[in-house]
């Protein structure tokens, strides 16, 4: 993982190393029933690069939580092309039969995303439009908290990043590829190093 590799301690999708099913989402909503802050039964850490489990996403429905919770934190937002977004997400998990993520965002109603909403890349691009406007005025109104814009199609984004949080740039790398998107070879898939995802 990119910030491991650093010298931080990072959780992505699951917070518990010996419980493969226990996830991010699942501690954040905990924490808030409880009327704590969303890490607060999370184990301590100094990254979560994935929050959501792909049916609870706190990183939208607690984003004020998490603002309020964390006046110092650092917020990531990742880029890339809509439609390989969307590519992406209509063949994750990358199995033939679905079904996919797509399929279940569809069903959900997530926040700006009514259900039924998202059928095609036009959908999916304007309400991702809309959650990056949110975060950004969301964090400006608390100038307290960094806000980094990554574009992963970006070959420099690497240098980009290293910068920011003083890590080798060499840490940052490709990981969750999708071998029906990219014909990658499992070892290629293996050895690839972990990106941010959130």
């Amino acid at each position: 993982a990119f910030f491991q590799c650093g010298g931080y301690t990072s959780y992505h999708h699951r917070c518990r190393r010996v419980d493969p099913y226990y996830t991010c989402a699942k501690c954040a909503q905990e924490s808030i029933t409880e009327g704590l802050s969303p890490f607060a039964k999370c184990p301590d850490s100094d990254a979560y690069t994935q929050i959501d489990d792909g049916f609870s996403f706190p990183q939208l429905t607690l984003l004020d939580e998490f603002v309020e919770g964390y006046p110092n934190a650092t917020f990531i937002l990742t880029f890339r092309s809509m439609q390989k977004w969307y590519d992406s997400i209509r063949n994750w998990p990358p199995r033939i039969r679905g079904p996919h993520m797509d399929d279940r965002w569809r069903e959900m109603n997530i926040l700006d995303l009514p259900a039924g909403m998202g059928s095609n890349v036009f959908e999916f691009s304007d309400w991702f439009c809309k959650h990056v406007e949110r975060v950004r005025n969301r964090l400006d109104q608390h100038p307290s908290h960094a806000l980094v814009e990554i574009n992963i199609d970006d070959p420099e984004n690497s240098e980009t990043i290293s910068k920011f949080f003083d890590i080798d740039k060499n840490c940052w790398g490709h990981r969750n590829v999708n071998g029906m998107l990219h014909h990658v070879t499992g070892s290629e898939m293996n050895n690839a190093s972990d990106s941010v995802h959130l």
